[in-house]
C-alpha cells in the first residue's frame, strides 16, 4: 500500500522550494495520497505571518488547483500540536502510521523525527532543490526586488499585490 505524503508548512508566502518539495510528493505519493497542511493557521499578522490563512491556500491553489489542503494551528508545545495534526489525519481517515511527512530541511520537521515517525528531507539547502526561504521572498518585496526564481511564475502578480496592500497596514502597526 503507498503511503500519504504530507507536508507541513507555514507558506508564508509559498515559495519556489515549496513547490519543489510539494512536486516531488506529488511524484512519490500521487495526487490521492498527497495532503499539504497549513501551518499557523490562527496566527496573527506580524513581518513573519504576512499573509492570512486563507491567503496562503489561495497561492498554493492557484499553483496546485487539485492538492487537498488544510490548517493547522499553533499549540502550546510539540505534543499538542502533534496531537491536534493526527485528529487531523484521523478525520481525514489517514493512519498517522501510513504517512512520510515531508520537509525542506531538519529543522523544519524536528518534531516528527523526535517523535519517531517516517520523513523524507528534500534539503534545500544542500544543492537538491531550490535555496529558498519565506524571508528572501518578503525581503525581495520590502526592497521592490524581483520575485522571478523566488515564486511561481502563476502568483507573482497576486502576491505583490496583497503584499502592497498588507505593507501600507503594516507600516502603520
Amino acid at each position: 500500500m503507498k503511503k500519504y505524503g504530507i507536508y507541513v508548512g507555514r507558506f508564508n508566502p509559498l515559495h519556489a522550494g515549496h513547490c519543489t518539495v510539494i512536486e516531488n510528493v506529488l511524484k512519490v505519493h500521487g495526487i490521492e495520497k498527497s495532503l499539504i497542511i497549513v501551518g499557523s493557521s490562527n496566527t496573527g499578522f506580524s513581518l513573519r505571518h504576512f499573509f492570512s490563512y486563507g491567503e496562503r491556500v489561495q497561492f498554493i491553489k492557484k499553483v496546485f488547483p487539485d492538492l487537498k489542503v488544510v490548517g493547522l494551528p499553533d499549540y502550546r508545545d510539540d505534543k499538542e500540536w502533534l496531537s491536534a495534526l493526527d485528529d487531523i489525519l484521523n478525520v481525514a481517515g489517514i493512519d498517522p502510521k501510513d504517512v512520510t511527512f515531508w520537509g525542506g530541511c531538519q529543522e523544519d520537521i524536528r518534531f516528527f523525527c523526535d517523535d519517531g515517525r517516517d520523513y523524507h528531507i528534500l534539503n534545500r539547502f544542500d544543492g537538491t532543490s531550490k535555496k529558498i526561504s519565506a524571508t528572501e521572498v518578503r525581503d525581495a518585496l520590502i526592497f521592490d526586488r524581483s520575485l522571478d526564481g523566488l515564486v511561481h511564475s502563476a502568483i507573482i502578480s497576486d502576491l505583490t499585490k496583497l503584499f502592497k496592500e498588507h505593507w501600507e497596514k503594516f507600516k502603520k502597526m
